[in-house]
């Protein structure tokens, strides 16, 4: 059984994929396999995998997005540890032993979530506060709801906290990381270091670029904390939460009108407008699309 297991899900990627591949086979640790997930890529994919035959395993899947896609890869996965890579990324050499060493250097720890970089800016992929405020402490529900941004591409976590957390879920489009953290970090110690473990490339096809998505995601999360993770509420506190859901609809009411979405718009400024209904603007703009 493989110390790791390095689970890839791609769509068609097939012009990074190689670069992505050539990144996790140099990798400074050797004691893990490579699992692929074709997301029903209509791209040269499986051509760039063929040339990898017998170095990794694909599973093949009809597309459904990159939830869906993960939970392929996870019950295939045999390896102790599981470490995320998204196929346009490029992966530090030494990520795999650089967060074992640590893990195993920190035994109050369980995971390890690491930053990344862009590839055509200086700019972290989380910003530095993040790393500041979590110093010598596990990652909390709180620091997801002030923004924490959960990027497995630069974690190690045990496969056996993704069985207790349950698969990703394939509702969310745009943040299931988001959605998977609120469950994932009440089971585990999860460390949070300031250190490049993946090089990120910036496209049109970002999930991250997708800023209504991301809202709308977000929001769901929110409104479903106290289902999917009560501790949560309690920790946040549910005025916070409730003021932070209609924050999100009433943006998102303003990017459906800009988009002239008028009836999408109105259901969110009602939403914003129930959620704060002593708040001035919301109501001015419920009642501004009402009509």
């Amino acid at each position: 059984m493989p110390a790791i297991s390095v689970i890839i899900p791609t769509y068609n990627c097939g012009r990074y994929l190689q670069e992505s591949l050539e990144s996790i086979f140099a990798q400074t640790e050797r004691d893990f396999e490579v699992i692929v997930v074709d997301d029903g890529s209509t791209d040269d994919t499986p051509h760039v995998l063929d040339a990898y035959t017998g170095r990794l395993t694909v599973v093949q899947g009809a597309h459904g997005g990159l939830s869906a896609a993960r939970n392929l890869g996870l019950a295939r996965a045999t390896g102790e540890w599981v470490a995320f890579h998204d196929a346009d990324d490029v992966a530090a050499a030494d990520r795999l032993t650089w967060s074992r060493t640590f893990l195993r250097e920190h035994p109050a720890f369980d995971a390890v979530f690491c930053n990344g970089r862009r590839m055509d800016a200086a700019a972290d992929v989380v910003p530095q506060q993040y790393f500041a405020s979590a110093a010598d402490r596990p990652l909390t529900v709180v620091d997801l709801f002030k923004g924490y941004p959960v990027y497995f591409q630069g974690a190690l976590v045990p496969r056996s906290a993704f069985t207790a957390a349950g698969p990703f879920d394939v509702a969310y489009r745009v943040q299931p990381d988001l959605e998977y953290g609120y469950r994932l970090f009440p089971r585990l110690r999860a460390a949070c270091v300031d250190r490049t473990m993946f090089h990120y490339r910036w496209h049109t096809t970002n999930n991250s670029g997708d800023r209504l998505g991301t809202r709308e995601d977000i929001a769901r999360v929110l409104e479903r904390l106290p289902a999917l993770a009560p501790a949560a509420v309690q920790a946040i506190g549910a005025r916070r939460i409730r003021d932070q859901i209609a924050r999100h609809h009433f943006r998102i009411g303003l990017a459906r009108l800009a988009r002239n979405e008028r009836s999408a718009a109105r259901q969110a400024f009602a939403r914003a407008a129930t959620l704060r209904p002593l708040h001035p603007r919301y109501q001015w703009m419920r009642l501004r699309t009402a009509t």
